[in-house]
């Protein structure tokens, strides 16, 4: 399971990864904002401005801009400043404060001398082409390329403002544009129209075409005696419609695919659940279970019902060992006299108690006496040093014995590892289903350079959706385990809350000895030691007892006279041996109408582009 979904978050790192390039340099820039406001005059011209923000990381010289002036007369009257500055000198200086303006073709390449060094910048470039509008008999148009595709980087933001030297009847006025599918295009008003767009990237356009009535421009020169109106309108017609195809077609990817993928999902849990994996109602019902349900080890308790092994496992089956009277446990004073520097000491006992050890049980003894410790005992103060002399062969003993509990663990057949392979098999199959629509959706939104806000929400809770009901529903337990793990949680309920019950209850002190390992493994030693206070005396623990003695201090005990026994040795005992096992592991250890709407294909020329130096 760990490596599945390792391996998806891996496949979608890389897919998320190939939208996205990261170049390390030791300077860049963005370009927040890009406007353009264009001022159509009686004779035809424009003058137009433009006006780029750059948001300089890094030490730069300047900014460029070129121009594209195709079919149409170069342009006059160009004006370049910088956040609002009095006109730079035109000049082949290089010096700050100018810039140099040389046609390539029918190409004005500009460039503006301003030091920079990490700062943001508005460069604006004002200037005047002529013959933008044609007149012909029935209408006038203006159909121009504003931000043409040479943009070393995306435009952020885009915002066009078209504007006629005087208003004219709302119906006679008609824009379309043509760039990216997201850009939208209104009628400002019976004289302007604003086209806006985001994120436009280098290799797109964005164009205007607008048509309005003649009178508009009565000094243009640029004149064709043809009807043109309804040429233009069919036209535009067949681009929108061209283009509203192709956003039909980004919805059902987006929409339909990311939606298709949910939909999936939620059908697969939903089989998955009640075809496999509902939990089986258990017959035992009750909220207490007093007698330990199935005599397990601790640590292979804790692994099948909580899915747990760690240290305080370790300390369990120790405990467990000294209940069976494999092990006797020793407190070994310090030569200073100081209790927080004492240490215990584990040894085999000679003759021990002819009981069948578990698999881990064995493992445990043999690393820990025979290899750690001389083959009859060894203290915790050895553990640290050796573990911290061999981390790596600590390290893998820990891993070795864990592997032991569950091996043990796997003798019990608590788990429909049938119904669990089925289940795990259909949901590897939706897996690479999601991970192959994903992937064609992230593929699809770079080739069109569209993003989309609500496939990516919905992506991302497909995703969450089913690695959450994949991380909780195995494994699947039959009908025996769904017993087991009803009265071992009943258990757990019972010596939780046995310090609040009638002592009458409470069983023989042989009885809590075992509780007392299975406590260590499930982090409730407190209330077993605290129970067992109220109901034993000193006396019987001391006569009768194999774990309790040792927690209430073992020969200590002698000197104890009252009917609760101070707790106070136990907590310090037990923590010994987890600390000193948790340290020696710790350290052995990433639109069609003209009036507004969306853009669609192109159709003029024109255009700028540019970027820094």
């Amino acid at each position: 399971m760990k490596a599945k979904i390792i391996l998806f978050f891996s496949l979608l790192l890389i897919c998320i990864g190939i939208s996205y390039s990261s170049v390390s340099a030791e300077r860049s820039f963005t370009i927040p904002s890009y406007e353009n406001h264009v001022q159509i005059q009686q004779d035809g011209s424009a003058t137009i401005t433009e006006k780029v923000t750059f948001d300089f990381d890094g030490a730069f010289n300047g900014a460029t801009m070129d121009i594209d002036t195709a079919g149409l007369p170069q342009i006059t009257d160009l004006q370049v400043s910088v956040d609002g500055s009095p006109p730079y000198v035109q000049s082949n200086s290089s010096q700050p404060g100018t810039f140099t303006a040389n046609y390539d073709n029918d190409t004005l390449r500009i460039k503006v001398y301003s030091p920079t060094n990490t700062a943001v910048k508005e460069f604006s470039y004002r200037y005047t082409l002529r013959d933008v509008i044609t007149s012909y008999n029935d209408t006038a148009e203006f159909n121009r390329k504003l931000v043409g595709t040479n943009w070393q980087e995306s435009l952020d933001h885009v915002a066009i403002n078209i504007t006629l030297p005087s208003a004219t009847k709302k119906e006679d006025l008609q824009a379309w544009a043509h760039g990216p599918l997201d850009g939208n295009i209104s009628l400002h008003n019976e004289q302007s129209v604003k086209l806006t767009a985001d994120d436009v990237k280098p290799g797109q356009f964005v164009e205007a075409h607008v048509i309005f009535p003649t009178n508009i421009v009565p000094l243009n020169q640029n004149i064709q005696a043809i009807h043109k109106k309804a040429d233009i309108q069919a036209q535009e017609a067949k681009l929108a419609n061209q283009a509203n195809a192709k956003r039909m077609f980004s919805k059902i990817i987006f929409y339909g695919g990311s939606s298709f993928m949910l939909l999936l999902v939620l059908i697969v849990i939903i089989w998955t659940y009640f075809k496999y994996t509902k939990p089986r109602k258990a017959a035992f019902q009750d909220k207490y279970f007093h007698d330990i349900p199935t005599d397990l080890s601790p640590a292979v308790m804790n692994k099948l019902i909580y899915s747990k092994t760690g240290a305080n496992d370790m300390v369990a089956t120790i405990m467990d060992l000294v209940r069976k009277r494999q092990l006797t446990i020793e407190e070994l004073p310090d030569v200073s006299g100081n209790k927080k520097k004492a240490t215990y000491i584990l040894s085999k006992i000679p003759a021990p108690s002819p009981i069948a050890l578990l698999n881990h049980e064995k493992r445990l003894m043999t690393w820990l006496i025979e290899k750690i410790g001389d083959g009859e005992k060894i203290t915790l103060k050895e553990i640290n040093a050796y573990a911290k002399k061999n981390k790596a062969a600590f390290t893998s003993s820990f891993t070795s014995w864990k592997n032991g509990v569950a091996k043990d663990a796997k003798e019990h057949q608590y788990f429909d590892n049938k119904a669990s392979s089925k289940a795990n098999k259909l949901l590897a199959i939706c897996l690479t289903c999601i991970i192959l629509i994903g992937i064609g959706i992230i593929i699809f939104s770079i080739a069109t350079s569209i993003f989309s806000l609500f496939a990516c929400i919905t992506s991302i809770i497909t995703f969450a959706t089913l690695f959450t009901f994949w991380a909780t529903q195995f494994p699947i337990k039959n009908q025996i385990g769904a017993e087991e793990f009803a009265k071992w949680h009943a258990f757990k309920r019972y010596i939780k809350d046995v310090g609040n019950m009638d002592m009458a209850d409470v069983g023989s002190i042989a009885i809590w000895d075992h509780y007392l390992s299975y406590s260590i493994s499930l982090g409730l030693t407190k209330e077993v030691l605290k129970a067992a206070s109220i109901r034993f005396t000193p006396e019987q623990v001391q006569q009768q007892s194999g774990l309790l003695y040792y927690y209430y201090g073992g020969a200590m005990l002698g000197n104890v006279h009252h009917a609760n026994m101070d707790t106070g040795f136990a907590e310090s005992f037990q923590n010994a041996f987890e600390s000193s096992f948790s340290g020696a592991i710790a350290s052995s250890a990433s639109s069609s109408s003209g009036s507004g709407g969306g853009f669609s294909g192109g159709s003029s020329g024109g255009g700028s582009g540019g970027g820094a130096f």
